[in-house]
């Protein structure tokens, strides 16, 4: 086991799969005791399990991130399971893919409601208990940092057909990183984003018809999707002490679809 998150207790939102299940992994492999949020009990259960026979502890909540109800809760289950928490990665989303004209207010507002506002209750909800410690700690000395770590998307910076919805939504969570990073830097509270682009159970359909694939694996000048295992590295470093000069930027790991 290595050792950049030891001692460190984090919170990962969407974590029963795909890249979520990565980065919890990935902490846990790195000292971390880990809350798994997902909607799936089983799957949120299974992911603690592995967790916990990285040597480290778990817990788990099955909250719908979206709600200010339900970012209370989730951090409320992160202190109640930890003493603490130390690190926040907002990775929670859906898709509901349409073209403009066929988007219905339901389909635009699930999204929205999803990865929008379920990042900026979640990071409100940490940030009101983080913030007076911070202060306190600021009079005494120099706060340890804390950890936000984001989850955009290319259609975040550059737009995706068919994806108004999770492309306002994305590109969002760019401004609502930039923001706090500006807010809370005074507190060490260091705020980032990751754009991953990764094979998982969200994106597997796309590449169901074969010339749609090839077109779109064309858009990659490494030519494929990454594995979730290979997007979670970039939440270690973000999250990790080697990091703490690092504030307000949005981390592509993508193999190059955005450059």
């Amino acid at each position: 086991m290595a050792e950049r998150l030891r001692n460190k207790s984090a919170i990962i939102t969407g974590a029963g799969r795909g890249i979520g299940r990565a980065i919890a992994i990935a902490f846990a492999t790195e000292g971390a005791n880990v809350l798994v949020n997902d909607v799936d009990t089983e799957n949120a259960k299974q992911v603690a399990g592995e967790v916990e026979k990285l040597g480290v502890a778990a817990a788990i909540n099955n909250d719908a991130i979206g709600s200010v109800a339900a970012a209370e809760a989730v951090i409320a289950d992160g202190y109640d399971a930890f003493g603490t928490v130390d690190i926040l990665v907002n990775n929670a989303g859906i898709l509901r893919d349409k073209m403009l004209h066929n988007m219905s207010e339901d389909d635009f507002d699930r999204v929205i409601e999803v990865h929008l506002k379920g990042t900026w209750a979640c990071g409100r909800e940490i940030v009101r208990r983080w913030r007076p410690v911070a202060k306190d700690e600021a009079q005494k000395g120099t706060p340890p940092h804390r950890k936000i770590v984001n989850v955009t998307s290319a259609s975040g910076l550059i737009g995706s057909v068919g994806q108004s919805n999770y492309s306002a939504a994305k590109m969002g969570i760019v401004g609502l990183t930039k923001t706090w990073a500006k807010e809370l830097g005074a507190l060490n509270i260091n705020v980032n984003a990751v754009a991953p682009t990764a094979l998982t159970s969200m994106t597997e359909p796309l590449l169901q018809d074969p010339n749609a694939a090839e077109q779109r694996l064309s858009r990659f000048p490494l030519g494929r999707y990454g594995a979730p295992e290979e997007i979670a590295p970039a939440f270690v470093y973000l999250a990790s002490d080697e990091s703490n000069y690092v504030t307000g930027q949005v981390l592509c790991v993508d193999g190059g679809l955005v450059i």
